[in-house]
């Protein structure tokens, strides 16, 4: 299979405009931090990445990630794990270059992993079975990032990671975002969109309303 060439995860401003279609900051929701055009050195080393179902490349050429680094199976937690590395489906790395974000599937399942460039150690991020997983934005900072999960009910839901937080388990590393209504819409209906960080916060949205979601307590607000 021919690699994928895949450019860095676009602008925040950008990112926010085409998922949400809202208009500039100044209506009282979080502005989103625009990304500086001048990007670190690692970075513009890096990028764009290229992904083959066996190999993740930096641009000059550099094997970042083969598919013999990926532990065979990923533990969801102290008592399941998953075999979901078969090939790698998606990467992107943080605006610092430090960090790489990979997606690999299996037979029915995907996953999500943070590697410190270099080390080619993966943690476990996130894990969605019977469905799929992207990646979303960066926090402006490389501390965190968004993994998207797509269920095979048709739902999709957001996940954040931290950098700093990781564990051994995608439950010890992986942070659940949800609103305050999640329980009560049916599965199809929780279609979550992460729109843009702001100040160290996470901007989404689910269906109409809007909500920011704090890594640091964890917690969710409305952002109307």
């Amino acid at each position: 299979m021919a690699p994928r060439r895949l450019s860095l995860v676009p602008s925040i401003v950008t990112a926010a405009l085409m998922l949400s279609g809202c208009p500039s900051p100044g209506n009282g929701e979080p502005s989103p931090t625009t990304e500086t055009a001048d990007t670190s050195e690692s970075e513009a080393a890096l990028a764009p990445l290229e992904v083959g179902d066996e190999e993740i490349r930096a641009a000059d050429g550099t094997v970042l990630v083969d598919i013999d680094d990926v532990p065979g199976t990923i533990r969801a937690d102290q008592q399941a794990e998953f075999g979901a590395a078969e090939r790698f489906q998606e990467a992107s790395v943080s605006p610092d270059g430090v960090w790489l974000a990979v997606v690999t599937s299996g037979a029915a399942h995907s996953a999500g992993w943070l590697v410190r460039e270099g080390t080619r150690q993966l943690r476990p991020a996130a894990f969605q079975y019977g469905g799929n997983i992207t990646i979303g934005p960066w926090s402006d900072d490389s501390r965190r990032v968004v993994f998207v999960q797509e269920g095979p009910a048709g739902g999709r839901t957001l996940t954040v990671v931290d950098a700093e937080r990781l564990g051994e388990t995608v439950e010890a590393s992986a942070m659940p975002v949800r609103s305050p209504e999640h329980d009560e819409l049916a599965p199809e209906e929780r279609i979550y969109e992460a729109l843009a960080w702001s100040n160290g916060e996470l901007l989404f949205r689910v269906g109409e309303e809007r909500w920011v979601f704090d890594p640091e307590s964890e917690e969710v607000r409305s952002s109307q």
